[in-house]
């Protein structure tokens, strides 16, 4: 695999964790809930002065010990969500893996294995191109690149901001009480998955589109930052384009509402002893998913998710420390006998090695539509596999 990682690796924040303190973690919190824009907000939100949180919100920024990225509304770009598991034939991971990923509107890949092994990839396209989608991933098949795949229609993901007060207390190594987790499940207030009804596109340019993606990459770059990756893509002059960014930005953040929210980089666990696992879980009903998903909020531990549209069933990911994984295989099982969950089936993954997040889908924007078809995919396919 040869992607270039535009992104850092949420693993490059492991050594940076511990320079964290118990003010920067309201601070980080109350950043994704309430934006950068405000400080005076902020303050009154987490009951820190001003200039105290000022002070932290600077630190964080300069050394770099916090990473926050835009989550994008992508139904208002016109692109609905669709995750796309596949099996691969043993040694063809990577070739795989590039054949399903050769056109750009792709948004995540894993290498799994354990129920499947092969490919997890999301892709965010064109509604009306789902068949075209299925035909590509048919044509993948056909030439032995896979050997099945399963396609399913889902939201974008949740990324929940898992409790960072677990860490205040930093004396040893911090065990989660799995136990107590799943005694208070039923407490868990969680709020009704919005699934996506509408996906035409707003209004938007490239313009638009490369700033969303420099928003994306860190939602706290700067305005001469993207001035300058702007002029490098189109290959224009920067003076031409500052007010044009300018105006952009403003509009993009405070009336769009191309930007749904923000999640952060922090990973509080050694790199050596992370591990990736994906579940595929099915629920009971919609209830049970719904304090579950509210339930990731109380995790001391990253996690995100797609919900299946019209299912109750979700792909979640946990990124979890080695020692807490026979303790949440337990917690799996003792949600079923709860009668919560129905099925879930396990992937493992390599986050280190084994995971990109794509967000180039920029360049398969021509005038005002999305430039996507079976035909278009196929023939980046031809040009990838040679």
């Amino acid at each position: 695999m040869s992607y270039v990682r535009l992104i850092p690796s949420e693993l490059e924040y492991a050594q940076k964790f511990r320079l964290l303190d118990s003010v920067d973690f309201k601070i980080v919190e109350g950043l994704c809930k309430h934006g950068f824009s405000n400080l005076s907000k902020l303050s009154a939100y987490i009951g820190i002065p001003k200039q105290t949180v000022s002070y932290h919100s600077r630190k964080l920024e300069k050394r770099d010990l916090v990473r926050f990225r835009a989550l994008i509304d992508e139904p208002k770009l016109g692109l609905k969500s669709f995750s796309v598991l596949a099996s691969t034939p043993l040694g063809k991971e990577d070739i795989s893996s590039r054949a399903m990923t050769c056109f750009p509107l792709w948004r995540y890949l894993a290498v799994m294995d354990g129920w499947k092994r092969g490919n997890y990839v999301r892709y965010s396209i064109p509604p009306d191109k789902e068949r075209d989608l299925t035909a590509f991933l048919d044509d993948v098949r056909k030439r032995s690149l896979i050997s099945d795949f399963q396609i399913v229609p889902t939201m974008s993901p949740n990324y929940p901001l898992f409790d960072l007060e677990f860490y205040n207390n930093r004396g040893g190594i911090p065990i989660f009480d799995w136990d107590r987790w799943v005694k208070d499940i039923d407490t868990f207030q969680g709020q009704e998955l919005s699934e996506p009804t509408n996906y035409e596109k707003s209004k938007l340019d490239l313009y638009d589109l490369i700033i969303l993606r420099c928003l994306e990459i860190n939602a706290r770059t700067n305005q001469r930052k993207i001035v300058k990756e702007m002029a490098r893509i189109l290959k224009d002059k920067e003076t031409r384009l500052i007010p044009l960014v300018s105006r952009r930005i403003r509009d993009i953040i405070a009336h769009r509402g191309f930007i749904k929210g923000y999640r952060f980089y922090l990973l509080p666990n050694l790199v050596s002893t992370t591990q990736l696992l994906m579940y595929h879980l099915t629920f009971s009903n919609a209830s049970n998913l719904r304090k579950f998903t509210a339930g990731l909020d109380h995790l001391p531990y990253n996690t995100s998710y797609e919900k299946i549209l019209k299912k109750d069933e979700l792909f979640v990911r946990f990124v979890i420390p080695s020692h807490e994984i026979p303790s949440l295989w337990k917690t799996i099982t003792e949600l079923a006998n709860r009668g919560h969950l129905k099925e879930a089936h396990l992937l493992v993954g390599d986050l280190v090695n084994m995971t990109w997040d794509n967000v180039e889908i920029y360049q398969m924007f021509k005038g005002e539509n999305w430039n996507f078809s079976y035909g278009i995919a196929v023939d980046s396919l031809e040009k990838t596999i040679l």
